[in-house]
């Protein structure tokens, strides 16, 4: 009889790590030692699933376990036990009641001493289904521990993910802590600069292209070795990734988790949960970007379709000075204005709308005057270079506040 071809599948679960009988090498040995007592075995290869549970099928050695049976390079399937195999009653029945029995695929959990083999008809049994939904309670009642485990951490402001946020690396002492990674967080301090000077989310994407600089998902796994199954590896910057990171409170250093959950163990599917369900800690870590400046970053962007408004000029740099609100921009009749956003909603302030084209011949004016010179139209590079901030009172009365000024 020509010998068995055998796939040694051996997994562990990130939740199986302290249980060192569960181990990937003790399980290798125990299939080893079973292999060499038995002439009628030959190992083809050991598939190792690291770090994937065994309530769901999608783990790439697995994958490739079936892909070999498809294309007949192996006959023999060997695990220490059922529960390495998988912990999901439903899926096992079909890979082992059906899948493996119609490819004529042996079947050997040593532990469990199970052989399909010497019992074609073993999934039909009790002690075979009893055996596999202890196996999946376990995993059940593990996943709950664990979950219970990660709510409390949570709340006590630790972060629990793979690798830090972009712009930050895990605390060498302390892995639910941040330290400044100096390189990203300069990246991120030069977009929110070119935000603070209106430029669009895709100029930003476009210069940073240009200048070849790694974006977040490809600097984690090339430069910083930090990468998993999940990690886009998005290799340009794009309008999604420059918004993700304009609105990231990340950056302000508060740490922010449970914003998504699943609603059924046993499905991937992941749902954004509720604000208020979210898990805030603030001054968690040290902010690249300070408070103030982050929400003048969330001011533009909350009219940034203004903002990107060729004939716009002034939009950013306006303020009510009589309630501090910023300011909104409406055509009437074919003429643009600007309002109070408190006062366009009635909501406390008084102060009437002022012309937008009558408050840009206003500025115009006032920066000739202050610096002697002549400029015939005012533009974008003017307004950024002398104006810090405009203020409006009642009777159109402006003031504005010049970079220059102490």
């Amino acid at each position: 009889m020509s010998k068995y071809k055998v796939a040694a599948y051996v997994r562990l679960s990130k939740d199986d790590n302290y249980n060192e009988s569960d181990s990937i090498n003790n399980q290798k040995s125990i299939i080893e030692d079973y292999i060499k007592e038995n002439n009628d075995f030959e190992l083809v290869d050991f598939y190792v699933d690291n770090g994937f549970t065994g309530t769901n099928f999608d783990r790439p050695a697995f994958v490739q376990l079936c892909f070999d049976i498809v294309k007949k390079k192996i006959n023999c399937v060997i695990v220490k036990d059922m529960s390495r195999f998988g912990r999901d009653t439903g899926w096992v029945k079909v890979y082992l009641g059906e899948e493996f029995p119609k490819r004529n695929i042996r079947f050997i959990s040593i532990n469990d001493k199970l052989d399909s083999f010497k019992d074609n008809n073993y999934t039909d049994t009790l002690e075979f289904a009893l055996l596999n939904l202890t196996y999946e309670h376990y995993a059940v009642d593990i996943s709950e521990k664990v979950s219970a485990i990660k709510h409390l951490q949570q709340k006590k402001g630790d972060f629990i993910g793979v690798s830090a946020p972009y712009g930050y690396l895990k605390d060498p002492k302390d892995c639910h802590k941040f330290v400044i990674d100096d390189y990203a967080a300069n990246i991120i301090k030069r977009i929110i600069n070119m935000a603070l000077d209106c430029k669009s989310k895709n100029e930003i994407a476009d210069i940073l292209n240009n200048e070849g600089v790694l974006t977040p998902s490809r600097y984690k796994s090339e430069i910083t070795k930090v990468t998993s199954a999940k990690t886009i590896k998005s290799k340009k910057w794009n309008n999604t990734i420059i918004n993700e990171i304009l609105k990231n409170e990340t950056y302000i250093g508060t740490l922010i988790q449970g914003r998504n959950r699943k609603p059924m163990r046993k499905f991937k599917k992941v749902i954004k949960t509720n604000p208020e369900e979210w898990k805030i800690c603030e001054n968690h870590h040290e902010p690249i970007v300070d408070k103030k400046t982050f929400q003048t970053v969330q001011n533009i962007l909350n009219f940034s379709s203004i903002v990107q408004d060729d004939n716009e000029l002034l939009i950013t740099k306006i303020k009510c000075g009589e309630c501090h609100h910023e300011y909104y921009r409406k055509k009437v009749k074919g003429i643009y204005y600007y309002w109070c956003k408190s006062s366009y909603r009635k909501t406390g302030c008084n102060l009437k709308s002022i012309r937008k084209d009558m408050l840009e011949n206003m500025i115009l004016v006032d920066i000739n005057d202050k610096y002697k010179k002549d400029y015939k139209k005012l533009n974008k590079d003017l307004v950024n270079q002398y104006i810090k901030q405009i203020e409006i009172f009642d009777k159109n009365r402006v003031k504005v506040v010049y970079k220059c000024d102490k």
